[in-house]
């Protein structure tokens, strides 16, 4: 599993597929005001950002994308110290 509550923190490590859009929503929902860290993710669906940009907790942690440190991360509120390529 990509996505998890690991140290009162909401995760999301490795490649995360479709499949974890509903433990995502959950985790959200299930645990207010819970941080969710995509620094440890590699590719994640677009289903899940649409989750955080959806429920909008806070996010913290760098996406290694750059598509997504452009295009998404603003949204999320998450200010990269990478330049958008």
């Amino acid at each position: 599993m990509s996505v998890l509550l690991k140290d009162g923190s909401i995760v999301l490590t490795g490649d995360c597929g479709v499949e974890e859009a509903e433990t995502l929503v959950g985790l959200i929902q299930g645990n207010p005001g819970t941080v969710v860290n995509v620094g440890d993710a590699g590719t994640v669906h677009t289903a899940l950002w649409q989750v955080l940009l959806a429920l909008a907790p806070e996010v913290t942690g760098e996406p290694r994308d750059p598509f997504i440190r452009r295009w998404i991360a603003p949204g999320l509120g998450l200010s990269t110290g990478r330049a958008a390529t």
